[in-house]
């Protein structure tokens, strides 16, 4: 992975992080809201006929124990009382799947106990008809019914979405608790009158009722607010609530009676009782619908405000996410970019700047290390401080190629030294063996001064392979061309075993004066190879011929030869002479064919080695036709020439 990947999957990672977090919350968030909205939607669906139910079964309840007090009105109309109770008891039932959506986990077991106190109401009713019955009973279940929508009330408190809902549905409830205990008192004094008597215990349950109802009403105007507040206080500043309390009041105060007692000193009649009573239930019922719509109305926009919430949230936490990834984008291609940058500059240092200091270098320019050392600067940061680490590690590259410059410097100025002073002393000794050569008459003593005369020689020679090594030119030189075939006999006259060289015929060609000490020098090198490589006995045979690029010298020996891999490394340094610091620490270089590599460099010369057809060495030289000419000046070097006869 690259480092642009790398940084942009941290990135990735934390924002990726960052979008799963801040996405599940906006989702929770938005399920919450919308559970508060199908809460809301539910228990509004409900609502509306539970008010139905309460009013149905709390007027069967009157005209039931009417009925069972010998009222004989109550008959009829409790046969339309009954159908508006099953009617509501129906539309109920229809929204039992809302109720249990409201509580389902503790609704089932609610809702079955509703329903089996539900299916006891025509066994009851049957109890009524055939006054088998007992009134304390009748007002009991019906109370019980009744009852099952407080708790129902009670229950969407309780599992309402928010705190503040469930109070303000339970501020609801009290209205709702209000309504009934009302019915309840009201229902105990009408039987109590059409039985004509009420007995200590009746007063005393009918007053627990008052003091229920009244003191719901005391609570809820504690409670309730607003619109709410003032529909309460209408309700109870209206003539029908007057007219209900001072029933209330009148009964209370009346205490027990008897038939005899029955209708005396009452403030209203029992029918007007009722229809004042009726009022107030019903405006206590709708009291407790609206301040439940209200709930409900709380619980929606509580819903669509944590929705709006929510996808805010969500989207400000993408809108984070995404600008934090495009942020370490930009950071991180900016950051890429300045590594590129620096790869490039190193890259320029290594491939251009360096390779054309160690050029001069090697040409003997004077460099100073700290002008050319590089100044990248790419900042304090980790990157810049990579950057300084490099030009401090350029630095010292460069100071060490310049020592080291320097000291191939001095040694190949203690070459030179000592190869000029070795030189001056081989060619006074070269002068004196000349002058005793010409001097001496004794074969014996000839032939004695003949082979020091070639050791000298060879001592020239290796002089003048310090010089070359050195960078310099031998001191020999030509003013005018010199004939091949010289050449040859040159080159074998500065071999100790000039015995063993066989001279085939060359070309009548003549080689320019300025390169005859290089190529008599070049081809002695490989001569005193063929000698010492091959058996002492086994001759060395030269010859020469002309080639369309020029003129080929060959030596060949019957040594042992040398390995494919051998004549590839030595053809590799023969075409491309290594500096001589490496030649001179590679432990199996030969000085010979270094020194041939330097002179045949330097004047484009071609050397390689073969195998040869004896199993040793075929050393091929070829002289561009640059370099060379015929000996008659008029004919070109192009095709062969008559061979000069060898001499021996």
């Amino acid at each position: 992975m690259s480092v642009r990947i790398r940084l942009l999957s941290i990135v990735l990672i934390s924002s990726v992080s960052l979008l799963a977090i801040g996405g599940g919350t906006a989702i929770y968030l938005v399920d919450s809201a919308q559970e508060s909205a199908e809460w809301a939607d539910l228990a509004a669906a409900t609502t509306a006929p539970a008010v139905l139910m309460v009013s149905a079964f709390q007027e069967e309840r009157r005209l039931s124990l009417l009925r069972l007090a010998g009222d004989p009105t109550a008959t009829p109309a409790l046969v339309t009382a009954r159908q508006r109770s099953d009617t509501a008891l129906a539309a109920l039932m229809d929204k039992g799947d809302a109720a249990r959506e409201l509580n389902p986990d503790g609704s089932r077991e609610d809702i079955e106990g509703y329903n089996k106190l539900f299916a006891m109401v025509p066994t009851l009713r049957v109890g009524v008809d055939t006054l088998q019955t007992p009134a304390d009973q009748v007002f009991t279940f019906f109370s019980q019914v009744i009852g099952t929508i407080v708790a129902a009330s009670v229950l969407a408190a309780r599992v309402s979405p928010e705190a503040k809902i469930g109070i303000e549905l339970t501020y609801a409830v009290a209205a709702l608790r209000a309504a009934e205990a009302l019915s309840q008192a009201d229902t105990l004094g009408t039987v109590a009158l059409a039985n004509g008597r009420m007995t200590a215990p009746e007063l005393l349950e009918f007053q627990h009722r008052v003091g229920e109802f009244r003191g719901e009403v005391a609570y809820a105007s504690s409670a309730l607010k607003g619109a709410r507040l003032a529909q309460l206080g209408a309700v109870t500043a209206s003539p029908q609530w007057q007219q209900v309390t001072s029933m209330q009041d009148a009964l209370s105060l009346r205490g027990p009676f008897t038939t005899e007692r029955a209708e005396s000193a009452l403030p209203l009649s029992p029918m007007a009782w009722q229809e004042a009573s009726r009022n107030v239930t019903l405006a206590l019922q709708k009291l407790w619908q609206d301040q439940s719509g209200d709930a409900q109305a709380m619980a929606r926009e509580q819903g669509e405000s944590d929705t709006r919430t929510a996808l805010l949230g969500g989207a400000v936490v993408a809108l984070v996410a995404v600008t934090a990834f495009l942020v370490a984008l930009a950071m991180a291609d900016r950051f890429i970019a300045r590594m590129r940058r620096l790869r490039r500059d190193t890259l320029e240092l290594a491939d251009e700047r360096m390779p054309d200091l160690m050029r001069r270098l090697a040409a003997g320019e004077q460099v100073d290390a700290s002008a050319e050392t590089s100044r990248l600067d790419f900042g304090t940061d980790e990157l810049g401080e990579v950057a300084a680490a490099f030009n401090r590690a350029h630095l010292a590259a460069v100071s060490a190629a310049v020592a080291e410059a320097r000291t191939r410097e001095g040694i190949s100025t203690v070459f030179l030294t000592i190869a000029h002073r070795s030189q001056v002393v081989v060619h006074k000794q070269l002068a004196l063996l000349d002058r005793a050569e010409r001097d001496e008459a004794n074969g014996d003593q000839l032939e004695l001064l003949f082979q020091l005369d070639h050791l000298a020689t060879r001592s020239r020679r290796n002089a003048e392979n310090l010089i070359i090594l050195g960078g310099e030119q031998p001191g020999r030189r030509w003013r005018n061309p010199v004939a091949l075939m010289d050449l040859v006999r040159g080159a074998i006259a500065e071999s100790t075993e000039y015995t063993r060289f066989q001279t085939r015929p060359v070309p009548e060609v003549r080689i320019a004066a300025h390169v005859v000490a290089d190529v008599v020098h070049l081809l002695a090198e490989l001569m005193d190879n063929a000698t010492a490589f091959s058996p002492p006995e086994s001759p060395v045979i030269v010859s020469g011929v002309i080639v369309g690029r020029g003129v080929v010298i060959e030596v060949i020996d019957q040594g042992l030869g040398m390995s494919e891999s051998e004549f590839a490394e030595r053809n590799a340094m023969l075409a491309d002479p290594p500096d001589f610091s490496v030649a001179a620490l590679s432990g199996n270089s030969r000085l010979g064919l270094f020194v041939v590599a330097k002179l045949a460099g330097r004047h484009d010369i071609s050397v390689r080695l073969t195998e040869s057809e004896y199993g040793g060495v075929r050393a091929v030289v070829l002289i561009p036709s640059a370099l060379a000419e015929a000996a008659d000046p008029s004919s070109p070097i192009s095709g062969q020439f008559p061979a000069v006869a060898p001499r021996r």
